[in-house]
């Protein structure tokens, strides 16, 4: 085979110098906790997030700030000023539909920000999986939205990823689509820069003081950023201790105590 019959690496070297000023250039945007800001640094644009935990209201919470916090300006507010993609995973048969996707919190939430909540359903879109299988449909759906919309999305927020895994009595099966579920994503989020942030639940039946999250060791690879929820009992106020499990840039084990408001039944981190 002649030298220009080689066929060329897929993957191309970069210096140091560009990888430097791309980071600095990178959009970043705040998750509403100056702790967990600092422990974390902040939301960044193409990167992957996973934030686990047992207490569904905590998780709920975070969404809901993150949902908002993208359509806040960039430099008053340190928000993406852009539209958010959501997915939630939940029960089909579940008896109130109506609480899938809480517009009521999420507006509670804008209102708490200074906004609109007619401007965070403007920028918002909404999309709900059932099942396993339908949670891959509703993967492949969101990829396109993003392709078609590139520079108007940037963040995604899919909640409860792992709750069909959670559920299913054939784990290999659930590991395989949620493998895949995962793989669809991240790969449109890494092209058009998209922030994904993804929650789910942990395993309590896990060694250590830390469970770990459900899903396998293939959420430990896929994501860039991992971090443990858990209602703090050492504070005389209520109080989320997040301990940061994994981190491209920072040592872990690490953690940060986030104190807590409740408002009309949402809970908001500080």
């Amino acid at each position: 085979m002649e030298l220009n019959q080689i066929p060329q690496s897929p993957f191309q070297m970069q210096s140091a110098f560009d990888h430097f000023n791309e980071c600095r250039s990178t959009l970043k945007m705040t998750t509403g906790s100056a702790g967990l800001d600092s422990l974390i640094d902040s939301i960044h644009e193409g990167q992957f997030y996973l934030f686990y935990g047992n207490n569904r209201a905590i998780l709920d919470g975070l969404v809901n700030q993150l949902l908002v916090n993208c359509v806040l300006p960039i430099k008053e507010k340190h928000g993406f000023e852009s539209m958010a993609v959501y997915v939630n995973s939940t029960d089909y048969y579940q008896p109130n539909k109506s609480l899938v996707l809480g517009p009521e919190k999420i507006a509670i939430t804008a209102k708490c920000n200074g906004l609109e909540p007619k401007i965070i359903s403007k920028n918002l879109y909404i999309q709900i999986a059932y099942n396993l299988q339908h949670q891959l449909a509703v993967a492949n759906q969101v990829s396109k939205l993003i392709e078609s919309k590139k520079q108007d999305i940037k963040l995604l927020v899919v909640n409860n990823l792992t709750k069909f895994f959670k559920e299913s009595k054939n784990k290999n099966h659930a590991a395989s689509i949620l493998k895949e579920v995962l793989g669809i994503l991240c790969r449109v989020c890494a092209r058009n820069k998209v922030a994904l942030v993804c929650t789910g639940d942990a395993n309590l039946t896990s060694r250590g003081v830390i469970p770990r999250p459900i899903g396998g060791t293939f959420l430990k690879h896929a994501l860039n950023v991992i971090v443990h929820l858990r209602e703090s009992s050492n504070s005389l106020y209520s109080s989320v201790k997040a301990t940061l499990i994994k981190h491209q840039y920072a040592k872990t084990p690490k953690f940060a105590i986030l104190y807590t408001r409740k408002t009309a039944g949402v809970i908001l981190l500080d």
